[in-house]
């Protein structure tokens, strides 16, 4: 009767903390699904943290500061057995860093984080040597598969690289943290990542500007909203030289879109594919969706190309219309396809016209083998996070249900509105304001000097 009693209130016990989310979730548990665990153990058991910071006047968007780089060992299992174990930290010999990573996504639990492997590895265990690297990101689940789906269509549009990835169970110090994408870091790795020499060039159009040490304007973003900052070379590495050159090779770029002589400056395919990929993921966040473009070196004989997407928390926002870089005036596409030369908006269509086919049956094959290889152990973990955080559970058979319909329902947009995919200038593009009094707005064009608000006179800003 004793024995009875016992596992009664030891159940009851159990359902408690079951409905209080309260479940203390421990390696051996997260062992017995089929995925990776990373456990991560830092120096004096460390926790990674940082400090958030609000945007200033005029820019958007919301950020961290003081993220240190957390020292320690990094132990990768698979159903109990060790695959990986990086050893105690020695710089530059063996262990880790980890540091959250992030702007507004950092103001979340579970955090983002980047880790560095003090030696190159590969943390997604392929069989070639040629993708190791020491730079990895552990982006949490997003509960929705839209960087699932994201990623696949990047790769269906022929983007120059595809960042791969594995799902997995994090834990630091002992602490479970949640469910994340072990992802590749968006870097120069000229065997497996983007593909740019060592006088090239990985710049990103960045929101976060202002959070960064080293950045740079062009005449087309001259206000607070967008700069331009380095991937590679790293801010801590790059020279003057280095800097005026990209700087005036995109200044040079965005008077020739204007000129309608564009094709001598940017790969044409590369920047319509991007364009119609968000167009098709519907993308709402101009700003949070990371823009990347690459230049392979310092020569007159290479062009701008786009990098990969990245960052869908936006995705499936845009039903009724195209992506908002589409037609604002966050880049340089409504200028595109306004510009003299037609070769952007004929690409674009040609583009679309080639993939529309194959659209609907290919990411619903793709979604479908995702979901076979992965749905089990994934919703396993998920049950580990609502128990840990009190999430509502979601399944990866109701993400596919959604992903599904939205493209059933996006592409029959797509195709009654692209075919003459010219839109009406919102704002021309911005132009070098001349030293001679007169005065400019922030899209540098001539305006009265009586205007109200912010002008420019004499290449300054000035508050009327």
């Amino acid at each position: 009767m004793k024995k009875i009693l016992l596992a009664l209130a030891t159940t009851l016990t159990t359902l408690l903390a079951w409905g209080q989310a309260e479940v203390v979730i421990t390696r051996d548990t997260a062992n017995t699904v089929d995925m990776l665990v990373l456990d991560i153990t830092t120096v004096d058991s460390v926790m990674p943290t940082c400090e958030l910071v609000d945007h200033p006047v005029g820019a958007f968007g919301n950020g961290i500061t003081n993220a240190e780089k957390i020292p320690g060992r990094l132990v990768v299992t698979l159903l109990g057995d060790t695959l990986y174990n990086s050893g105690d930290y020695q710089k530059g010999e063996s262990g880790m860093t980890v540091r959250v990573s992030g702007n507004s996504s950092a103001w979340k639990n579970p955090k983002p984080y980047k880790i560095k492997l003090q030696q190159k590895a590969d943390l997604l265990f392929r069989d070639n040597d040629i993708y190791i690297d020491k730079d990895w990101r552990l982006l949490r689940d997003d509960r929705n598969l839209n960087t699932v789906a994201g990623l696949m269509i990047n790769e269906l549009m022929g983007m120059q690289w595809t960042p791969q990835y594995k799902y997995c169970n994090v834990f630091i110090n002992g602490t479970y943290q949640g469910l994340y994408l072990l992802i590749e870091n968006v870097k120069r790795n000229t065997d497996c990542r983007l593909n740019v020499s060592k006088k090239g060039y990985i710049v990103e159009r960045d929101a976060y500007w202002w959070n960064e040490d080293l950045y740079f304007k062009t005449y087309y973003f001259t206000d607070n909203r967008y700069g331009y900052t380095f991937k590679y070379p790293e801010s801590d590495e790059v020279t003057e030289e280095q800097i005026n050159y990209i700087k005036q090779y995109l200044i040079d770029a965005e008077k020739s879109i204007k000129q309608g002589t564009y094709d001598e400056y940017i790969d044409i395919e590369s920047f319509a594919s991007w364009l119609l990929a968000h167009d098709i993921l519907g993308t709402w966040d101009s700003g949070g969706s990371n823009l990347y473009v690459t230049k392979y070196d310092n020569t007159p004989d290479t062009k701008l190309i786009m990098g990969n997407l990245w960052d869908f928390d936006s995705s499936r926002q845009m039903t009724g219309s195209f992506s908002r870089y589409h037609s604002g005036a966050d880049y340089y596409f409504e200028n595109l396809f306004n510009s003299p030369n037609p070769v952007f908006s004929n690409i674009y269509i040609s583009k679309w016209a080639h993939v529309k086919p194959l659209l609907g049956s290919v990411m619903t094959t793709m979604l479908d083998g995702f979901s076979a290889e992965n749905a089990t152990a994934i919703n396993a973990s998920r049950h580990f996070v609502c128990d840990t955080y009190g999430n509502t559970f979601v399944s990866v058979a109701s993400n596919l249900v959604t992903q599904k319909n939205w493209f059933k329902t996006k592409l029959a947009w797509l195709e009654k509105n692209i075919g003459s995919p010219i839109v009406t200038p919102v704002s021309d593009l911005h132009t070098e304001p001349a030293a001679t009094g007169k005065t400019y707005n922030l899209q540098g064009i001539e305006v009265p000097a009586t205007t109200p608000g912010l002008v420019i006179r004499n290449g300054k800003l000035i508050k009327q």
